[in-house]
């Protein structure tokens, strides 16, 4: 199995909204927002979090875990997968 690299500061993530306090990032549907790390601790990031939201174009979400540690029902991040 790969390790999971730490993201540094100014690296581009996946936010992926599941928990019900992220309705705002999950508007017209979307499942997932492009984020950038503001501030990192190990696996878990500070990030903003860029919406299609007209009220809110980028939102702050503190302490976001990686999708290998975060609990059932949280939002959570990943790297962007290459295609």
């Amino acid at each position: 199995m790969n390790e999971i690299k730490i993201p540094t500061v100014g690296r581009q993530v996946h936010f992926f909204p599941v928990a019900e306090n992220d309705s705002i990032i999950r508007v017209n549907g979307v499942t997932l927002a492009p984020a950038i790390v503001i501030q990192g601790f190990d696996l878990s990031v500070n990030m903003q979090v860029f919406t299609m939201s007209g009220d809110a174009l980028n939102v702050l979400r503190y302490s976001v875990p990686h999708k290998t540690i975060a609990l059932e029902g949280q939002s959570y991040w990943d790297w962007p997968e290459i295609h």
